[in-house]
C-alpha cells in the first residue's frame, strides 16, 4: 500500500469542507442568527481542522468529530438570544437537538442529516424519534 501523498490529503479535505460548508452554515446560522457570523463559524471550524485532518480522518468516525468542533463553535459564538439552536440545546441531548435541527429546521432528508453528524441512519432515526417524542412530552401539558 503506498502511502497517502500531501496533495492527495489536501484534495481530501478540501472535498470534505466543500462537500459540508453549505450545511454547515446553515446549521451555525440556527445559532448566531446572522449569515456572515455563520460563515466566519464555520471557516474556524476549518481553519482549526486543516492541521488535524490526518489524525481526525484516523478516528472512527471523522465526521461525527467534525461535528462536534462545529457544535462548540457554534455554541461558543451565540450571543444568548433565544436561537432556535439554543432553544431546542436547553431541552433535549445535544445529538437530540441536532438531529431535530437539521431534519425538521433546515429540511435535510434524514440521510443527510445523519452523514453530516457522522451516525449511521438507524442511529439518526432513534434520535429523532426520542427527540420528537420528548418533545410532545413536554409541551402536551
Amino acid at each position: 500500500m503506498r502511502r497517502a501523498r500531501i496533495s492527495d490529503i489536501r484534495i481530501g479535505f478540501e472535498a470534505f469542507c466543500e462537500a459540508n460548508r453549505e450545511s454547515y452554515v446553515r446549521y451555525a446560522e440556527k445559532w448566531v442568527d446572522d449569515l456572515a457570523e455563520a460563515r466566519r463559524c464555520v471557516e474556524a471550524v476549518f481553519d482549526a481542522l486543516e492541521p488535524r485532518w490526518v489524525s481526525v480522518l484516523g478516528t472512527q468516525s471523522p465526521a461525527a468529530r467534525v461535528w462536534e468542533d462545529l457544535r462548540a463553535e457554534a455554541a461558543h459564538r451565540t450571543a444568548d438570544t433565544g436561537s432556535p439552536a439554543e432553544k431546542f440545546h436547553a431541552v433535549l441531548r445535544d445529538d437530540q437537538a441536532d438531529i431535530v435541527l437539521l431534519h425538521h429546521d433546515l429540511r435535510l432528508p434524514l440521510e443527510r442529516a445523519a452523514r453530516l453528524m457522522g451516525l449511521d441512519r438507524p442511529i439518526a432515526q432513534a434520535l429523532l424519534r426520542g427527540a420528537e417524542r420528548d418533545l410532545s412530552e413536554r409541551f402536551e401539558a
